[in-house]
């Protein structure tokens, strides 16, 4: 192994640390109250110390979504997606995506510089879409039926060399997916998210890219496919309002186009 893939997986690992370790701050801090019991700061200290064991133990493992929807080109039928309501970015994990509480699709194109352009309709009240576009290229030598991690990046690339399938520790190749558009449904919040001590943040968050059109629910992204080749997508949930149910997936319709 080079010193380059021993940096990577050095890189990866300590990605890990880093959102297993917020993630247990935020729980912690979500929870704090005066009558906390010591069984109910028992239970959380277990579970989240559960979660940075998981996240340490499956350091190089490369995870299946449930379904990868293709679409057809120029301009095909709209799909289904269900997602949970903070798929795409979660602030009870470190403000990760979950890659199978979003949904994703692809395209794969043999020509360069054409517009792409992906609508998405959320059908529940209160639900703001997120979508995360990458491109796999020819350093991405993996099946493109899987994808890094149980979580993502919404606004960063995903790099992953000698990856196993998490199952049958299978070997696969390399995931090399560099992003290329993101944005999320910029309409209809009232607050952001949660500071560390529970107050609400009234600003976008940092590093994200709000896309307005008005209309609460909706959001259309267009990008430049500068390369041929396949597109991956994910889409899911951000910032919902305080009625949206956690416990259930919700639809957003999705459509896809593209000019040459």
């Amino acid at each position: 192994m080079d010193q380059n893939q021993n940096r990577q997986k050095m890189l990866k690992v300590t990605l890990r640390d880093i959102v297993a370790f917020v993630f247990y701050h935020k729980l912690l801090t979500h929870y704090k109250e005066k009558s906390m019991t010591l069984n109910r700061k028992l239970i959380i200290n277990t579970v989240a110390l559960a979660i940075v064991s998981f996240s340490l133990s499956s350091a190089y493992a490369a995870t299946k979504p449930a379904g990868i929807a293709v679409f057809a080109l120029p301009t095909g039928p709209a799909k289904t997606f269900s997602v949970k309501k903070s798929s795409w970015r979660d602030p009870a994990f470190g403000d990760m995506g979950w890659s199978h509480s979003s949904s994703w699709g692809k395209i794969t194109t043999k020509m360069q510089n054409v517009t792409v352009t992906i609508k998405m309709v959320a059908k529940t009240a209160g639900l703001h879409p997120g979508i995360t576009v990458w491109y796999r290229g020819k350093d991405d030598t993996a099946p493109d039926t899987y994808v890094a991690d149980h979580f993502y990046p919404q606004n960063a690339n995903v790099y992953e060399s000698g990856a196993k399938d998490e199952t049958t520790n299978k070997d696969l190749g390399t995931i090399a997916m560099k992003v290329v558009a993101y944005g999320y449904d910029g309409d209809g919040h009232k607050d952001y998210g949660l500071n560390d001590d529970g107050s609400k943040i009234l600003t976008p968050p940092e590093g994200m890219k709000a896309i307005k059109d008005k209309i609460s629910g909706t959001v259309t992204l267009s990008f430049k496919a500068v390369k041929a080749g396949t597109y991956m997508f994910a889409v899911g949930g951000f910032n919902p309002a305080a009625g949206v149910n956690g416990a259930i997936n919700h639809n957003i319709v999705t459509t896809l186009s593209i000019k040459h």
